[in-house]
C-alpha cells in the first residue's frame, strides 16, 4: 500500500491571489500547494512566454565563434549526439540547421552497444569522415580521456551538454553548460535539447522566434521525454512546441502522430510522453537511433517509412518487455520471499538491455521498493538497471558495492551498473547489507495530493480552469486530488472487465471514477462500500451531456489507518526477512485458530480475489496478524497468489490442517524461544 500525503495550502496567499488575478480559488489553492504563495512567481509561471539571452550560459559566445569560424573555412562539421530522446532531437535541430545553411554537417550517434557518450573509436571514425570539428549535444561534459585524443588527432571539440560536470573538466573550444559554476542564466534545469536550441539562437544572432517557429515541436518532444522539470523557460519552450506539434508539416512527426492515434486538435504533453517519446526512444533501444533522426531530418516517403519503422520497433520493445515481466513474475512465483526484501534484485540471461531500465520501473511501482535488474550476457558480465522511491539514494548505495563493480552511475531514483556475472551474490548481499544498515524502516512510496477535495470544489468551471496550468510533467504534474469517504454506487466492468468503472456520491456531487488496468474482479470494491481515492479531475461528455470524472491513481476502503497499517505491515516484513523482533509483535501477530477461520470464511463469501490491505480493513485485524494467516492459507494449499498482489482461494481436495502450516510453526518457535529466554 503506498503511502498518501496531502500538500498544505497557505489560505492567506490564496486569498490575496483570488483578488489580484483571474485564476479560480481551486486553481490558486493548487498553486499554493506547490509554493506559489508570491504574486510575482505566480505571475511569473503563467506568463512566461519568451527565451532568456542564449549568452547568459557559459561559453556561448565561443561556441558560436568556433562554429562560425568553421563555417567560413569550408570545415566538415560533426554533431555528436545520444541514443535516447533527447540525445536524437537535440542532434536533429542542429543537424538540420547547419544543413539548411549550406554547411558540410554529418552526425554521428553511438549505438546503445556503445556506451553512452563519447568513445574513441566513434572519434576514428569521425576523422576517417574528413570533419575538423566536432559539437557535442545531450553528452561530452565529463568527456575528459576522448576530448584529449580528439585534440591530438588535429580536430576541434566544442561541447553542449546539461548534465552535472565533474572535479575535471573536458579540453574544448567552448563548454556550453548550465551547471557549470560560470553560467549566468537563473534557470539551470533544460534537456539538452534546450541547450541545443539556445545554441541555435545565439547561430541565429539571438533570433530566437524564427528559431521556435522552425524548432520547437522537435525541442517541446525531446524536452518532455528528458522528465526534465516543466517549469520556466521549459515550460515556455514545451508551450511554443505544442502549439507547432498540432500543425507540424514534418512529413515523419506528421506520420508518427497518425500512427499514435492522437488527436492534434487535443495535443498536449501526456500524448507527447506516452505516445511519440516511447516510439523515438525505440529507436535506440531496438534498432538505430540513426532511424529517429531520418524520421525528423527527412522528407517524403523516407521520412514517412522510418516512421512506421518506429512503431514497430515500439511494439518489439513492448513485447519484449512483457517477456521479461512474465519470466519474472515466474520467478516470483516460485521465490516470493524476494518481493519482502527491502530492495529487489532480480538477474536473467540475455535480458534485452534497452528494457530493462523500464522493466525496473514497473516492478518499483507494482512492488513500491527499490528494484535491480540485471542482465547477464555471454562473457560473463552482467548490466543492471535499477529505479528507486525518494529517500532510498540508489546511487549511494551502487557507491557502497564499489569494490565489485565494473562501473556505475546515477542519481537519487535511478541508476546503471555493470557488474561480472560471478559477483551477482555478493552484489546482492551487499546491496541488501546496505539497505538494513541505512534502512531499519524503508522509505515509503508516496502519493502526494495538491487537496482534499470537497463537493464545492468539483464545478465546470474549476476543472477547466486548471488547465492553465498545462503542460504537465516533472516538476509540473497534473493535479492530484484526494477524496475521503465516497459512496460507492455501482461497480461497472469495461473491455470485458479488464478496466473497471466505479459510480460514486460524494459530498453532493456525483463523479465517475476510471481505474485502468484494474480488473474488476480483482479491484475488492463493491456497491455500498466507502472508500478513500487520489486521481485527476476532468470532465466528460457524451451525446451533449457533460459530467465529472476522476482518473483513478490510487484507492483504498475508507477509515484505514496508514501510520498502524504500515508499522504493522514493516514488522510482518522483518519476520518475512527472519529479522528479530519483541515478543510482543510476535505474539500481535499470531492469529488464533478461530480468527483462522473467520478470514478464511470472509475471504470465501467474496467469490473473488483479495488482498490483505482490504480484508485487513475490513476485518478490523492487524495486517501482520491477517498477513501470516494468508500465509498459512498459502502453504496448505487453501489460495494461492493471483495477478497484483491479489490472493486467490483454491479447493483442496484433501482435509486441511492449518496448524500444521510452516508459517504458523516457526511464528509459534520464534515465540516459545523467546518466552523461554524471558523465563
Amino acid at each position: 500500500m503506498k503511502r498518501w500525503e496531502v500538500r498544505e495550502i497557505n489560505t492567506d496567499a490564496v486569498e490575496k491571489t483570488v483578488g489580484s488575478t483571474d485564476l479560480s480559488r481551486l486553481t490558486a489553492e493548487v498553486m499554493s500547494a506547490r509554493g506559489y504563495n508570491n504574486l510575482d512567481d505566480i505571475k511569473s509561471f503563467f506568463n512566461g512566454t519568451e527565451l532568456s539571452d542564449p549568452y547568459l550560459l557559459p561559453d556561448m559566445d565561443k561556441a558560436v565563434a568556433t562554429i562560425n569560424q568553421a563555417i567560413e573555412n569550408g570545415e566538415t562539421i560533426c554533431i555528436y549526439g545520444d541514443y535516447d530522446c533527447d540525445g536524437v532531437t537535440s542532434t536533429a535541430i542542429l543537424y538540420d540547421y547547419l544543413m539548411n545553411m549550406g554547411v558540410e554537417t554529418l552526425c554521428y550517434i553511438p549505438e546503445r552497444s556503445e556506451g553512452y557518450g563519447l568513445n574513441m573509436h566513434a572519434i576514428d571514425e569521425i576523422r576517417e569522415s574528413g570533419a575538423t570539428l566536432i559539437v557535442t549535444v545531450d553528452n561530452g561534459i565529463t568527456a575528459v580521456k576522448e576530448a584529449d585524443y580528439i585534440y591530438e588527432l588535429g580536430m576541434k571539440l566544442v561541447i553542449t551538454d546539461h548534465h552535472q560536470p565533474a572535479v575535471s573538466l573536458p579540453r574544448a573550444e567552448a563548454l556550453v553548460d548550465p551547471y557549470l559554476e560560470t553560467c549566468k542564466s537563473d534557470f539551470k534545469d533544460f534537456a539538452g535539447v534546450g541547450v541545443a536550441l539556445k545554441l541555435l539562437c545565439a547561430l541565429e544572432e539571438g533570433g530566437s522566434d524564427f528559431i521556435v517557429e522552425q524548432y520547437a515541436d522537435i525541442c517541446a518532444i525531446g524536452t518532455i521525454a528528458d522528465i526534465v522539470p516543466l517549469v520556466s523557460e521549459n515550460r515556455t519552450i514545451v508551450n511554443m512546441g505544442l502549439k507547432e506539434l498540432k500543425y507540424t508539416e514534418r512529413e515523419g512527426l506528421v506520420s508518427l502522430i497518425e500512427q499514435s492515434g492522437i488527436n492534434r486538435d487535443n495535443m498536449n504533453s501526456s500524448s507527447v510522453a506516452y505516445f511519440l517519446a516511447p516510439r523515438i526512444n525505440a529507436a535506440g533501444r531496438f534498432g538505430s537511433a540513426i532511424t529517429a533522426l531520418d524520421m525528423l531530418v527527412t522528407e517524403g516517403d523516407e521520412a514517412v517509412g522510418n516512421a512506421h519503422k518506429l512503431t514497430t520497433l515500439n511494439d518489439q520493445r513492448k513485447q519484449c518487455e512483457a517477456e521479461i515481466v512474465a519470466e519474472i513474475g515466474k520467478y516470483i512465483a516460485e521465490n516470493p520471499d524476494i518481493v519482502h526484501d527491502r530492495v529487489m534484485v532480480l538477474s536473467g540471461k540475455g535480458w534485452h538491455h534497452g528494457v530493462i531500465g523500464i522493466v525496473a520501473a514497473r516492478l518499483l511501482e507494482r512492488y513500491e521498493r527499490p528494484v535491480v535488474i540485471l542482465s547477464v550476457d555471454d562473457n560473463g558480465f552482467a548490466v543492471g538497471s535499477a529505479r528507486s522511491i525518494q529517500g532510498f539514494n540508489i546511487f549511494k548505495c551502487f557507491d557502497y558495492c564499489k569494490e565489485i563493480l565494473v562501473k556505475y552511475g546515477g542519481h537519487e531514483c535511478a541508476g546503471g551498473l555493470t557488474v561480472k556475472e560471478s559477483d551477482i551474490p555478493k552484489l546482492k548481499e551487499m546491496i541488501l547489507s546496505y539497505a538494513k544498515e541505512n534502512f531499519p524502516t524503508m522509505p515509503r512510496f508516496t502519493l502526494t495530493a495538491d487537496k482534499l477535495l470537497r463537493g464545492k470544489d468539483i464545478t465546470e468551471q474549476n476543472i477547466t480552469d486548471l488547465r492553465r496550468i498545462e503542460p504537465y510533467g516533472a516538476g509540473n504534474p497534473e493535479p492530484l486530488f484526494a477524496l475521503s469517504g465516497a459512496a460507492v454506487l455501482r461497480v461497472v466492468p469495461l473491455k470485458n472487465g479488464e478496466h473497471t468503472k466505479l459510480e460514486v456520491s460524494y459530498d453532493g456531487v456525483h463523479l465517475s471514477c476510471l481505474m485502468f488496468r484494474r480488473r474488476t474482479a480483482s479491484a475488492g470494491i463493491q456497491a455500498g462500500d466507502k472508500i478513500d481515492l487520489m486521481g485527476t479531475l476532468s470532465i466528460n461528455e457524451y451525446n451533449g451531456r457533460k459530467s465529472f470524472t476522476l482518473t483513478v491513481s490510487d484507492y483504498r476502503l475508507h477509515g484505514i489507518r496508514q501510520d498502524s497499517y504500515f508499522a504493522a505491515y514493516d514488522a510482518y516484513e522483518s519476520f518475512r526477512r527472519g529479522e528479530d523482533l519483541p515478543l510482543e509483535i510476535l505474539k500481535k501477530g499470531r492469529p488464533s485458530r478461530e480468527e483462522l477461520v473467520a478470514i478464511y470464511k470472509y475471504a470465501f463469501n467474496l467469490a473473488a480475489p483479495f488482498n490483505v490491505t482490504n480484508l485487513a480493513t475490513r476485518l478490523g485485524i492487524n495486517c501482520f496478524k491477517l498477513s501470516v494467516a494468508v500465509d498459512a492459507f498459502c502453504d496448505t494449499g487453501l489460495c494461492e497468489p493471483a495477478e497484483n498482489g491479489y490472493i486467490e482461494l483454491t479447493s483442496p481436495k484433501t482435509r486441511v490442517d492449518i496448524e500444521s502450516s510452516k508459517t504458523l510453526q516457526r511464528l509459534d518457535s520464534l515465540i516459545k524461544s523467546k518466552e523461554n529466554v524471558q523465563e
